[in-house]
């Protein structure tokens, strides 16, 4: 419960909201393909995807990160949808494209995680990764406040840098993944990034 507050009270957070959102418009509008958000939580990426015109869909392993998704999806007159499960169970080819946000630090393999996400894209589609940069410390994000950041729940920013320092995906794991092209996107001063990984054609 109190992760569940806690995710939902940092996606109300002006710096949280527009880093995924600039995330989410790095693709191409949807025109109602499938799009699946791993380890969505309160389902903001989700909602983001829909808005874009795919017809997404949130996926996390906590009921209560579920519930709270729908609800919000509900107040927000969303279309996206969210259900409870493991994502290395779903078919293969599943989607267009597949996002992850904050999802990989927190695998016990990240390796095996990437490839699990991997698997569900569609020939063509894309991976959007979406993680801390090794710039996110405690030093650069209160350079970054300083620097004019929108102040709304901006101590959510000093909490995640703290919570990182140290626990920062590779981006080099990329790289494995044989993709037709990786594109890299500096968000947030670049204490975040967004990886767009296309997958070749068959």
């Amino acid at each position: 419960m109190i992760s569940t507050l806690l995710f939902t009270w940092l996606q109300g957070a002006d710096f949280y909201f527009d880093l995924h959102k600039q995330a989410v418009e790095s693709l191409p509008t949807g025109n109602g393909e499938t799009w699946l958000d791993l380890g969505s939580g309160p389902g903001l990426v989700a909602r983001l995807a829909a808005e874009r015109g795919y017809r997404a869909t949130g996926i996390d392993t906590d009921p209560q990160m579920v519930a709270a998704a729908k609800r919000i999806a509900r107040w927000k007159h969303s279309p996206a949808e969210f259900q409870t499960g493991d994502f290395t169970s779903l078919p293969t080819e599943s989607a267009q494209v597949v996002s992850a946000a904050s999802l990989l630090a927190v695998l016990p393999d990240r390796e095996a995680g990437l490839r699990s996400l991997w698997r569900l894209l569609r020939p063509g589609g894309t991976l959007l990764i979406i993680e801390p940069t090794r710039q996110m410390t405690s030093e650069n994000v209160a350079h970054a406040i300083q620097h004019g950041l929108p102040q709304k729940r901006i101590a959510g920013l000093r909490m995640w840098a703290n919570a990182r320092q140290g626990n920062i995906v590779d981006p080099f794991i990329y790289e494995a993944l044989s993709a037709e092209s990786i594109i890299f996107r500096p968000l947030l001063h670049g204490l975040v990034g967004a990886w767009l990984i296309q997958k070749k054609y068959v």
